[in-house]
């Protein structure tokens, strides 16, 4: 095997590891990130999907923490009979701020 061939192929292995482990971190920071923003809410992520579940009367299948305008909301996406759903619960109050069809991207 020609060494600038085997060369070429280990750094695009090294390229390729690399750009994993990034996604890897960027992950591991939102996941991080929205714990500490639910560390002061009053509802839990499992009450806030409850709700967004008996909302929806569908099934969640993602959740998260966000912030908006200062106030923290856990966005739920759910999948039921009515199709997917997004729904935004206020962190501190459990109710039901927003409700749209659709996932989160639409």
């Amino acid at each position: 095997m020609n060494a600038k061939f085997a060369l070429a192929i280990a750094l695009t292995g090294l390229l390729a590891v690399g750009s994993m482990a990034g996604t890897v971190l960027a992950r591991d920071n939102d996941e991080a990130r929205e714990s500490n923003v639910l560390q002061g809410a009053k509802v839990s992520l499992t009450q806030a999907i409850a709700t967004a579940e008996q909302q929806t009367g569908g099934r969640a299948y993602d959740a998260g923490a966000h912030v908006k305008d200062g106030n923290t909301l856990i966005v739920v996406e759910t999948n039921g009979p009515k199709g997917e759903q997004t729904v935004a619960v206020d962190a501190q109050s459990g109710g039901v701020v927003a409700t749209h069809a659709g996932g989160e991207a639409d």
